[in-house]
């Protein structure tokens, strides 16, 4: 493999419908059936829930999760890579949330069954509005007790609400040096998410994972938002859609089209015989 293409998905890939374009996935298609296009995407999403956006597009490559947290097979759902917290910072944590009375969405195997875990009668409305649109999914797992996932490997965690209510919780654990947090207003609603995981989980670093299974010569990565600067880090060469935040556009190779316009795909179209 000589280039593997990489792309966000919300606000990069994605219409602000929460999906691909008909032209993206058309073209993206043919790309990767006809013309030799390595193409994957990595996003904060579950793979449940990236797969619903991306509904129709060829997933013939492994996928980034959780932003960066996981490396999944889409179709065989086999973990190649699972980045998850070790005991010492599951306990800073867990006091953190007690301190500041946040009570998270916990990402977890137990075994090789995927847990989306939170303690009932505790929801925000946040909680709420993320488990109404994913329900259904097995992965829910509601507990009375945190006691319930001992074992578990823990490789996430998600609080939603109010900026004014995790303000406290995401300065705390900014303060850690073996803890990250990315701490963002939702994309399509008006909530914070505050995401938590190890320091050395990363977009980036789960795409150097993946060019290195691969063996792919060249990474050529998309993006649009601050969770994706260590994956701009990582790549060979880096596109930033016009909608980006501006201190993505400033660690970019260029500046290509808005993302309701197929920017990736086009500039795929336009540039892949350069790659193979």
């Amino acid at each position: 493999m000589k280039t593997l293409f990489i792309s966000d998905l919300d606000g990069t890939l994605l219409t602000a419908k929460e999906n691909i374009s008909e032209y993206s996935l058309l073209n993206l298609n043919r790309m990767i059936d006809t013309e030799g296009l390595n193409f994957t995407y990595a996003t904060a999403r579950s793979l449940n829930s990236a797969a619903k956006a991306c509904w129709g597009l060829r997933q013939n490559l492994p996928v980034i999760l959780y932003n960066g947290a996981l490396i999944m097979e889409p179709s065989s759902r086999r973990v190649l890579y699972n980045n998850h917290f070790n005991e010492g910072q599951l306990l800073f944590l867990q006091k953190q949330f007690a301190e500041f009375h946040v009570w998270p969405l916990v990402y977890s195997f137990s075994g090789e069954t995927e847990r989306v875990s939170w303690k009932q009668g505790m929801e925000t409305p946040g909680v709420l509005r993320y488990l109404e649109r994913r329900r259904g999914d097995q992965r829910l797992h509601p507990v009375e007790d945190a006691n319930e996932l001992r074992g578990d490997d823990i490789f996430y965690f998600n609080c939603i609400g109010r900026k004014e209510d995790l303000d406290g919780l995401h300065e705390a654990v900014e303060h850690s040096l073996d803890i990250r947090c990315i701490y963002e207003q939702e994309t399509y609603n008006t909530d914070y998410w505050c995401e938590i995981m190890p320091a050395s989980t990363s977009k980036g670093a789960a795409a150097s994972a993946l060019k290195e299974i691969l063996s792919a010569q060249k990474l050529v990565c998309f993006g649009d938002g601050n969770n994706d600067r260590s994956l701009f880090e990582a790549a060979d060469e880096c596109y930033a859609v016009r909608n980006a935040c501006e201190e993505l556009k400033e660690k970019a190779t260029a500046v290509i089209g808005y993302s309701e316009e197929d920017a990736v795909c086009k500039f795929i179209m336009e540039n892949l015989k350069n790659y193979l």
